[in-house]
C-alpha cells in the first residue's frame, strides 16, 4: 500500500534549513561586539534547527513498523559515500594533496575538517545503529516517556551545573558526542509519531499554537540574556539541554505539523525539502564565497548575508541535482 507524504514534515525541514543558514551566517556580525541587535535575534531564531532535523528524523524512521540492520547499514552507507565524496571533492579542488584525505573524512565526522557541520551526520550514525534495538524496546508509548524522561532528566542535570558554574559544561563534549542531547530529540519525534495525526491535531488547540508562535518570537531575547548573563558564552548549540528550548522546539514542531496546508503548493515544499540536505552541505562554502566577495563592514550587508546565502544555495543545488552522480549525494 502506497503511504501518502507527509507534506508538513517537509515544511519543518524546510524550515529548519532555513534556521540552520540563519545560525550560521548571522554569528558573524554579532560575535566581535557580543552587543544585542538584529543580527542576535535572528541567530538566537535560528536555535532551534538542529532540534527540528533530529526530531523530523526521529519522526520518518521510528514512525516505521520494523526497523533491521540491513537498512540501517544501507542508510549509513550512504551517509559515509555523501560524506566522503564531498571531502574529496573539496581535497582535490584545494590541492591538499599533502592532508591524508582519510583524516578530513573522518575529522568531519568530528566537528572538524572541511565540512565541521557533518557532525550531525556522525551523531546520526551512532544514533542508527541503536535503532533495531531500541525499536524493540519502545514498543509502548509508556516506554518511550520512560526514556525520553531519563533524556531528559540529564539535560536537566547540565542545566543545572552550566548555571552553577557559570558556564557551558558541554564545551568539552564535541557535538557528534552529545548523544543524551540528540536522543532525547529523536525520540520525541519517534513518540509523536506513534499518535494519529488527526489525533494531534485534534488534541493541539489553536491557543497553543499561538503559545508557541509567541515563545518562538520572543525565545531570542531570553536566550542572548542567558548567553550573557549566565553562561558567558554566545554559541546557540549550548542552549539544545535547556528545557526552555525543548518545550519550544517541540512547540514549533506541532505547530507546522498540525498545520492545514493547500495542496497546491505541495509541489514546492516538496521540491525545497528535497534540497535542504544539499543546502545543509553547500552553505558554509557559498559563505566563503560571498565573504570573499562582497565584504560585510555594515549591519546592512550582514541582513542580505543570509538571504544571499540561503538563495544562492538553493540554486546551486537545484542545479547540481540535474547533474549524474552529484544529485546522489546532495539528498538521501
Amino acid at each position: 500500500m502506497h503511504k501518502t507524504r507527509n507534506i508538513n514534515l517537509d515544511l519543518i525541514k524546510v524550515l529548519a534549513c532555513i534556521e540552520v543558514v540563519l545560525l550560521h551566517t548571522t554569528m558573524i556580525g554579532f560575535k566581535d561586539t557580543g552587543s544585542w541587535n538584529l543580527l542576535a535575534y535572528l541567530y538566537y531564531l535560528g536555535t532551534y534547527s538542529i532540534p527540528l532535523f533530529f526530531m523530523v528524523n526521529g519522526y520518518l524512521l521510528l514512525g516505521k513498523r520494523n526497523i533491521s540492520y540491513s537498512y540501517i547499514l544501507q542508510k549509513v552507507k550512504w551517509f559515509l559515500i555523501i560524506v566522503s565524496s564531498w571531502n574529496i571533492i573539496v581535497w582535490l579542488f584545494k590541492r591538499d594533496f599533502a592532508v591524508n584525505p582519510i583524516k578530513k573524512i573522518v575529522g568531519s565526522l568530528l566537528q572538524k575538517g572541511y565540512f565541521s557541520q557533518f557532525w550531525f551526520f556522525g551523531a546520526l550514525i551512532l544514533i542508527y545503529f541503536c535503532l533495531p534495538v531500541l525499536k524493540k524496546i519502545l514498543n509502548t508509548k509508556r516506554r518511550y516517556l520512560y526514556i525520553l524522561s531519563f533524556f531528559a532528566a540529564i539535560g536537566l542535570i547540565f542545566e543545572f551545573v552550566d548555571i552553577i558554574l557559570q558556564m557551558p559544561l558541554q564545551s568539552y563534549v564535541i557535538q557528534t558526542f552529545r548523544l543524551w542531547t540528540w536522543f532525547f530529540y529523536y525520540l520525541l519525534g519517534g513518540l509523536l509519531a506513534q499518535f494519529d495525526k488527526d489525533f494531534i491535531k485534534n488534541g493541539f488547540k489553536r491557543w497553543m499554537k499561538v503559545a508557541a508562535i509567541l515563545l518562538l518570537l520572543f525565545s531570542p531575547v531570553i536566550l542572548f540574556f542567558l548567553a550573557k548573563t549566565i553562561y558567558h558564552n554566545l554559541f546557540a548549540e549550548y542552549f539544545y539541554d535547556i528545557l526552555f528550548v525543548k518545550i519550544t522546539s517541540l512547540g514549533i514542531f506541532l505547530t507546522v505539523l498540525t498545520l492545514s496546508l493547500d495542496e497546491n503548493k505541495s509541489k514546492w515544499i516538496v521540491s525545497l525539502s528535497n534540497q535542504t540536505m544539499g543546502v545543509f552541505i553547500v552553505h558554509t562554502y557559498v559563505m566563503k564565497v560571498l565573504e570573499k566577495l562582497l565584504g560585510f563592514s555594515y549591519t546592512g550587508a550582514y541582513l542580505l548575508f543570509p538571504i544571499f546565502t540561503l538563495c544562492i544555495s538553493f540554486i546551486v543545488i537545484s542545479l547540481l541535482m540535474k547533474i549524474p552522480y552529484f544529485n546522489r549525494i546532495v539528498k538521501l
